[in-house]
């Protein structure tokens, strides 16, 4: 190898477009017709030549790092998330919302091409004693989105690894002694009337719980004897589902319901939202239903009126 020093002996180069620099190697590439300096973080000189030809080659390929990679992580996340909004549905909005507050507590203040497999599996030992192994798979996922978008996730893509699931898969579906004693439970108080009918409604479509609550008016026919499920993750939630005497009931309700709380219009919902929920805006909380929003929930109502039995 043939190489050059300068008098202090602070920076050396050879003829494989390596040039030291306290130590270090770096290595120059040509990016949108500029020429910029890389470090290949090693004061090895074999390791920095392969350093540098994977660089060559991921530029060729399209898959070296972009200006994105330098950016702080809570900025690239807010850009990201920002860029997936008109893709995505309500309610992934709100869960990728919630999975981005332990991401940023754990990632603020780091460049994004600084997160590395052991940050990563820091975190992921971290986020294990908190909350379940597939809560932080699915939260590594948006890291990853981030990362891809930076185009950094292709270096450390083959040594990270998920954490184990479960296996063994969801729970049993309801006997009908149980079916019964939740549908009679549920009927217990007038408040709970919307669990109940949701429980009937759902028992006898198949139906799941937010597909009900994105329901509106325009969705259900009792004349014809079907709902329409418009909107779904997959091609394939979206159907058409026939009614049998139980569900054709429990969809009478609700429409009555829907009306008494205000829905008239076929794109109403028809479970109206709780404006006691909305803490923004002009509308004061406490003051009915909104039934251009659909209903979030009818867990907290369940919840404190059964514990009170």
């Amino acid at each position: 190898m043939k190489q050059r020093e300068s008098n202090n002996g602070i920076r050396s180069r050879d003829n494989d477009g390596l040039h030291k620099r306290r130590g270090i190697w770096y290595y120059t590439l040509d990016v949108a017709g500029k020429r910029r300096f890389f470090s290949t973080k090693t004061r090895n000189y074999t390791e920095a030549r392969k350093v540098r030809a994977a660089a060559i080659k991921a530029q060729q390929e399209n898959r070296l790092p972009s200006d994105l990679a330098k950016w702080p992580f809570e900025k690239l996340l807010s850009q990201v998330r920002t860029d997936r909004t008109p893709y995505l549905a309500e309610n992934s909005i709100r869960i990728e919302k919630e999975r981005s507050k332990p991401l940023l507590e754990a990632f603020s203040g780091k460049r994004v091409c600084a997160i590395d497999n052991r940050a990563i599996q820091d975190y992921q030992k971290a986020r294990a004693s908190q909350v379940s192994a597939r809560t932080v798979n699915l939260e590594c996922k948006l890291l990853r989105t981030v990362m891809k978008a930076a185009k950094v996730w292709t270096h450390i893509a083959e040594e990270y690894k998920p954490l184990p699931e479960d296996k063994r898969g969801p729970g049993r579906a309801l006997e009908l002694e149980e079916e019964r004693l939740l549908l009679e439970t549920a009927r217990e108080k007038p408040e709970w009337d919307a669990a109940f009918l949701a429980a009937l409604a759902s028992s006898n479509t198949t139906m799941r719980g937010h597909e009900l609550k994105r329901l509106r008016l325009q969705d259900v026919d009792l004349v014809d004897r079907h709902v329409i499920i418009r909107k779904s993750k997959t091609k394939g939630g979206e159907r058409t589902i026939p009614l049998n005497a139980a569900s054709m009931w429990s969809f009478a309700r609700l429409l009555e319901r829907a009306h008494a709380l205000g829905s008239s219009e076929p794109e109403h919902f028809l479970f109206p939202g709780f404006l006691y929920r909305k803490t923004k805006g002009t509308q004061a909380r406490g003051t009915g239903y909104d039934p251009a929003r659909p209903q979030k929930t009818w867990r907290t109502a369940w919840r404190s009126g059964h514990g009170n039995n």
